[in-house]
């Protein structure tokens, strides 16, 4: 891997929406319960996984620059 490939990952390695949002992907291990009480909270909400885990965390991080 080149050191410019570290700073911003090849084209391949991400995503672009409609809205011009780059995307990439995240990988975390959580417990089994944890994930299960999230998928289901998406169903009941009927609400993407993407959106739901990018909304808390961007309202964990207001509450960690809110300190």
């Amino acid at each position: 891997m080149t050191p410019e490939e570290r700073v911003m990952p090849r084209r391949s390695q991400l995503e672009e929406t409609a809205t011009d949002d780059l995307l990439v992907n995240l990988n975390a291990r959580i417990s089994k319960e944890l994930w299960r009480r999230m998928r289901v909270r998406c169903v009941e909400e009927e609400r993407l996984l993407r959106d739901f885990i990018t909304e808390a965390l961007k309202d964990q991080l207001k509450t960690l620059n809110g300190r």
